[in-house]
């Protein structure tokens, strides 16, 4: 997210980045790049199911200023909403003005405006605002996707996924949770990290099935609830081996199947990246998403035009 560079959430103009609500922190290291403007002691992204189309996004940073620091920008690739900041300073929490403007290549910069910190100050930013394009249908589920990198180091990244009565997770869901809590009207998926290091990088994928009606069950239906939950605690030590056996490959499986596709059509001459969406069914933010990989392993070549990119197979 740039004056700071450490968040980038990938986009699609219309389905859960949430693949991959993505946002992307802008950071401006000073001079010899060991340094940065402010320190960004933690970083955490809350998401907010409100329906299959619109997710709420908030987002909390605690930085401590290491110059006169009086502008913090987010760049995200998804719509933004009915934005609101505010900031903890001091013991006090005041109002911040926001304004949102679009960038080259369609990606909105969310300008947040403060009274100036000095250098050594400390401070907390909450801003919140309604988004769209992070959920897409894939094999006739719901499939939130949301990618970040940070450009500079962060104490603690914390990221929650907040799904609401009536929906059940469903595979895949990359990486594992650090806790996943189900109450009567939500479904709580989180993941924390310590110690980012600067070009650190976190992709999430959650399947969840569309809203479904749950009946009340007979006395029959506790009994069998109850002999269930006693199979599966019996059952539950060799799941839990089988599953991280087989975690990474079917990893590795989801990701390959769709640089499989991609391929193949790139194979019958270059396509624009707003296209491939379309010829693969799936949203703009995990197409970005996969994009970036590919290039990373030099699979293929994006060159811009106008406002997306084209996209050429790497000979």
């Amino acid at each position: 997210m740039s004056t700071p560079e450490n968040q980038k959430s990938r986009r699609r103009k219309s389905a859960l980045i949430g693949l991959f609500m993505t946002l992307f922190i802008l950071t401006a290291p000073l001079a010899g790049g060991q340094t940065y403007n402010y320190e960004i002691n933690a970083y955490a992204v809350y998401f907010e199911v409100i329906s299959p189309d619109d997710i709420k996004e908030t987002i909390e940073i605690d930085l401590t200023s290491h110059t006169n620091l009086s502008q913090y920008v987010i760049y995200t690739d998804y719509p933004v909403d009915n934005p609101s900041a505010v900031m903890d300073f001091s013991g006090g929490v005041s109002p911040m003005n926001v304004t949102v403007r679009e960038v080259l290549g369609g990606t909105n910069a969310i300008y947040l405006n403060f009274p100036t910190l000095k250098s050594g100050q400390s401070a907390k930013i909450r801003l919140s605002f309604t988004t769209r394009g992070m959920i897409s249908e894939v094999d006739g589920k719901e499939q939130f996707t949301y990618y970040i990198k940070f450009s500079q180091p962060v104490g603690l990244f914390h990221m929650q996924l907040l799904i609401p009565k009536g929906y059940a997770i469903l595979s895949p869901i990359i990486p594992s949770p650090d806790k996943v809590e189900s109450s009567t009207n939500r479904l709580l998926l989180e993941w924390t990290r310590s110690n980012i290091r600067a070009g650190d990088e976190f992709y999430f994928i959650a399947g969840f099935s569309g809203e479904i009606k749950i009946n009340q069950p007979s006395i029959w239906g506790y009994i069998g609830i109850f002999a269930l939950g006693l199979l599966l605690g019996a059952g539950s030590v060799y799941g839990y081996v089988l599953y991280r056996e087989k975690k990474r490959e079917r990893e590795r499986e989801h990701l390959r199947s769709d640089e499989e596709k991609i391929l193949a059509i790139l194979r019958e001459g270059p396509v624009l990246q707003s296209e491939l969406a379309e010829k693969l069914g799936v949203s703009k933010a995990k197409v970005s998403i996969i994009l970036r990989e590919m290039e990373e392993k030099s699979l293929i070549t994006r060159v811009k035009e106008g406002r997306t990119y084209r996209v050429y197979l790497r000979e």
